[in-house]
């Protein structure tokens, strides 16, 4: 009877380390197939609770935005263009080297977000001043503004190419005279304004004289008298001008050697500026000379 009880016994504890090791082979297998199918690459993807609603680094956050181009997906003038002294580009404006020039050239094409714009007012423009630039026109017809200062309404002064009315494709320095469309002095050259190469124009306007004068590659163009000029306190742009409240006529093509002098230069300091020997500095010198 004792022997009997014994042998039952050893049968039951036999059967329970049985089912024990069964289990933790069964548990062993399970986790093996759960690391296999976690770390499987080139099965259907398995949801992961870690990635569920996870937030972007700062990194690529910032990346992001810039694949965007900023907030709302619209690029913003200073994050967008490279920075110059002095000047605040517009998206589709860019600086880049002057071809057939030493240095470098703001180069546009013709589009209403192409310009560029300074910090400030360039001149008083009840007082003398002369202002110039050298330009390259890519434009075969239309008028475009390479300089300009502006009131909210029009341009101040406007110095660049004409295409409209008797004055078909010349070089222009202009002046609003009153703050209505029509109002305008004109000084514009007698020959058509060059396509496809560097040509300086220079605008002088003088107070005293209650006069306007342009002058292409140094040479006198045309003086004509303006009565008044509107008052424009708006900030030195390059590549458009404001006309009847709206920016208008963007140039296309490329602007370097802006330069700006706070006086009315005679004719002579202009020749010698338009070659670089002149002894005038100038107020505002941008995108070199």
């Amino acid at each position: 009877m004792a022997e009997a009880d014994a042998r039952e016994e050893r049968r039951k504890r036999t059967v329970r380390i049985t089912a024990v090791a069964t289990g933790l082979v069964t548990a062993g297998a399970m986790v093996a197939v759960a690391v296999m199918v976690q770390d499987k690459g080139d099965g259907p993807a398995m949801p992961k609770a870690a990635q569920v609603g996870a937030a972007p680094s700062a990194k690529q956050s910032a990346n992001a935005n810039a694949a965007q181009g900023g907030q709302g997906g619209k690029g913003d003038a200073a994050a967008d263009a490279a920075p110059v002294p002095g000047l605040k580009l517009g998206t589709a404006a860019k600086v880049g080297a002057a071809d057939g020039r030493d240095g470098k050239a703001l180069q546009l094409v013709g589009s209403g977000d192409g310009y560029a714009e300074a910090a400030d007012a360039s001149v008083d423009t009840t007082k003398d001043f002369t202002v110039s630039a050298v330009v390259r026109n890519d434009a075969a017809s239309a008028s475009k503004a390479a300089l300009s200062q502006n009131s909210e309404q029009f341009f101040s002064f406007y110095l660049g190419r004409e295409d409209a009315g008797t004055n078909k494709n010349r070089w222009v320095f202009k002046v609003q005279t009153a703050n209505e469309a029509g109002k305008s002095a004109l000084a514009v050259s007698t020959a058509t304004a060059a396509t496809g190469q560097w040509t300086t124009l220079t605008g002088v306007y003088n107070a005293k004289a209650k006069s306007i004068s342009l002058y292409v590659d140094g040479a006198l163009a045309q003086t004509t008298a303006a009565p008044s000029i509107v008052h424009g306190t708006g900030p030195l742009e390059l590549g458009r001008a404001r006309y009847k409240a709206q920016w208008a006529d963007a140039w296309n093509g490329s602007i370097t050697g802006v330069q700006v002098w706070k006086k009315a230069l005679t004719a002579d300091q202009v020749s010698k500026a338009a070659t670089g020997k002149s002894a005038e500095t100038p107020a505002a010198n941008l995108l070199g000379s």
